[in-house]
């Protein structure tokens, strides 16, 4: 069982996140400022800043949150699909990326001057979160035999290492991945607009002739 001091430093991280979190809605993330984030919770900058260092470090932590939670939520509507599953997990990254704008915008956007996150540390591996959600209809797929053939692309094969799958179908899972995050993005940086005021309509069709091309729908 966590100390009373471990329960209130947990208690005070989770307050100063949430606080970080509502300034990056608010401003974005190349705006986001310890001091104000301090002063939002009525705590001094001094004390904030024995629980980060610097804006970096809160920024590191955002970033790794804001890709779990995404992750999470693609796995969770995969798992719970009724029919094609791979279609139900790309439905839920567009609606997490549509109802939480700043921070999709947070890992995916215009990167946040003067940041760079740790290089192969928690932000990497909780991306890697992200695409391994998609993995499983794919890998099904591979195994029926209905996955579309594609050449392995050497260029490819970190990305196969990743997703924990064969050269060649690891090719086809780097385009679907591609396509999916492709029109989301155009979504959610309001590049479809002049398509319709709500294209979602558009996403689903796009998504269900996606997995019908590449063979993964059951």
């Amino acid at each position: 069982m966590a100390s009373r001091r471990e329960r209130l430093r947990e208690q005070t991280t989770a307050e100063i996140k949430a606080a970080a979190t509502a300034q990056l809605r608010d401003s974005g993330g190349a705006a986001l400022s310890l001091r104000a984030v301090a002063v939002s919770i009525g705590m001094s900058p001094a004390g904030l800043y024995r629980y980060y260092p610097n804006r970096d470090a809160l920024l590191t932590e955002l970033i790794t949150d804001g890709f779990a939670a995404l992750a999470h939520e693609v796995a969770r509507a995969r798992d719970e699909a009724e029919s094609d599953a791979f279609v139900a997990a790309a439905l839920a990254y567009r609606g997490w990326a549509l109802a939480h704008p700043n921070e999709f915008a947070l890992l995916y956007g215009t990167p946040i001057p003067d940041y760079a996150a740790p290089e192969s540390g928690p932000t990497s591996a909780a991306s890697r979160q992200v695409g391994a959600a998609f993995v499983p209809p794919i890998t099904a797929a591979w195994h029926r035999g209905t996955l579309k053939r594609e050449a392995a692309d050497p260029a490819l094969d970190t990305f196969a290492a990743a997703v924990d799958l064969p050269p060649d179908a690891a090719a086809v899972a780097f385009t679907a991945w591609t396509a999916i995050h492709g029109l989301v993005v155009l979504e959610a940086f309001g590049h479809l607009a002049w398509l319709a005021a709500d294209p979602g309509e558009l996403a689903e069709s796009r998504f269900h002739a996606l997995s019908a091309d590449l063979g993964i729908a059951p």
